[in-house]
């Protein structure tokens, strides 16, 4: 069964944070063995999409990132360096904001989870956004796939 969300996502432009309108169709994982989505935005007149199997979205999320002009970036919780996966078992469109902590490792993750309730205090949306946003990078841990599928995606390309 198909699912859709709409919301909007700041892009990161040479000109400034620009808010676009995107879509993310899905199947619904507890239905599909092996789970596609779609995410979908236009920019400047133009539209763009990213397709992935992971029911997470991180490959459609590289994968629309690799698609769009090489100076526009997804600026989102996704592609965020506090935005971490939990390293139980993950949900879909659910990340965990560490803005405040210094992540180094799984084990990091692993020690947040057993000993706070992060789905309570700090549970947020693939597509949310804040002011305290930073671009995933490799001098800085992020327990996410999403840099990993950018790789992968631009190495292919």
């Amino acid at each position: 069964m198909k699912k859709q969300l709409q919301a909007t996502v700041p892009l990161l432009t040479p000109s400034g944070k620009v808010i676009v309108s995107i879509k993310i169709v899905y199947d619904d994982k507890e239905v599909i063995t092996n789970p596609t989505s779609e995410i979908s935005l236009i920019y400047n007149g133009n539209e763009y999409k990213g397709y992935g199997i992971d029911y997470l979205w991180t490959d459609a999320f590289a994968d629309l990132e690799t698609k769009l002009p090489k100076d526009i970036k997804l600026a989102c919780c996704m592609t965020c360096r506090h935005g971490n996966m939990c390293p139980y078992g993950n949900a879909e469109n659910q990340l965990f904001c560490t803005k405040d902590l210094k992540i180094n490792s799984k084990e990091d993750m692993c020690t947040l989870f057993d000993h706070t309730n992060p789905f309570e205090e700090r549970a947020v949306a693939s597509l949310d956004y804040c002011d305290e946003y930073v671009r995933q990078s490799d001098d800085c841990y992020t327990y996410n796939d999403y840099l990993y599928e950018l790789k992968q995606k631009s190495i292919k390309q």
